[in-house]
């Protein structure tokens, strides 16, 4: 009986330890520099083991650009995946352990029990159930590290004024469809466009009307487009759309769909009826296989110089 109730304390003791080596594993992987995300067991495990350097950003605020955050983001995400799997592992780990404790408990004679363990077999049942409840905030706790770092991600690629997807969206989206193309022989192509005159836009009505202008133009593109294809804000008043499975001469059928449809659209500009039509123009291009996307870039900005250059409110594929 004896045996079997040291057995039980080392068991208890074991569990423990886990505990304390998976919070040292989430120090050494680097999970900064957000520190203040986890619990005060994080802290004092890192103040006791003398993770002096972790211990003095506890009362640090961090301060973040979007270029910061944007890594921020990359990073985590990346380790991510390894600090998951060393929570999964303590969490299993410890309801293996917490499991054994119950199995071994069950299993000792009840009067025994009473005459000479009571008090050591109470006090494990009690660390027993924090060490199980704390398995279930860690898991929670990573659950919802994820979930904050996949909207942060969102919001990174998304423009706040039109709800399209940013250039720095944009950037990043090419290259993995154009490693498509190579590796499918997919056709993928190209629209830039431009607002025609959209600083007279500005300079007559003011900003906040070229701002709804952009709102309502965004607005039209979106319900006009398939799911597949991917709109982004690239400039001011400038825009591109990616359009996979698409051969340039389907994207210009495309292209032309939206200049008309901007073409007839009132932008209201004072309710209900001072309204104004504003036009855009379109360059049209692909992107080949054994290409560098400069090139592609280029050649579709040159398809949207020509348009321009030869009146504006118009299409032009190279």
């Amino acid at each position: 009986m004896a045996n079997q109730s040291t057995s039980n304390i080392f068991l208890v003791e074991q569990v423990t330890q886990v505990a304390r080596i998976a919070l040292k594993n989430l120090v050494a992987k680097g999970l900064l520099p957000w520190p203040q995300l986890y619990s005060k067991e994080f802290w004092d495990i890192a103040i006791s083991e003398d993770f002096s350097d972790v211990a003095r950003l506890r009362d640090q605020d961090p301060v973040l650009t979007p270029e910061l955050l944007q890594e921020f983001i990359d990073e985590t995400n990346d380790i991510l995946g390894e600090v998951k799997d060393t929570v999964e592992e303590f969490v299993q780990v410890t309801k293996d352990h917490v499991s054994e404790v119950h199995q071994s408990l069950k299993s000792m004679d009840q009067k025994d029990e009473e005459r000479l363990f009571h008090d050591d077999i109470e006090s494990l049942r009690v660390k027993n159930r924090n060490l199980e409840q704390r398995a279930k905030e860690t898991e929670k706790k990573v659950k919802e590290q994820a979930r904050v770092i996949a909207e942060l991600r969102a919001k990174v690629r998304v423009d706040e004024l039109t709800g399209l997807l940013n250039r720095r969206a944009f950037e990043k989206d090419i290259v993995k469809e154009v490693s498509r193309v190579k590796r499918y022989k997919c056709p993928l192509s190209l629209i830039m466009c431009d607002i025609d005159h959209f600083k007279e836009v500005n300079d007559t009505y003011g900003h906040t009307i070229g701002d709804k202008v952009l709102k309502h133009l965004a607005h039209i593109w979106k319900k006009s487009v398939r799911e597949i294809d991917a709109i982004y804000r690239y400039g001011g008043e400038e825009f591109i759309i990616l359009t996979p499975h698409t051969a340039k001469e389907d994207a210009f059928k495309l292209a032309e769909r939206l200049r008309k449809r901007v073409g007839s659209y009132r932008f209201v500009v004072e309710p209900p009826d001072k309204y104004i039509k504003i036009t855009v123009s379109f360059g049209v291009s692909d992107i080949k296989a054994d290409e560098p996307i400069l090139a592609a870039l280029e050649r579709v900005d040159k398809a949207l110089y020509k348009a321009k250059k030869s009146g504006r409110n118009c299409t032009v594929m190279l």
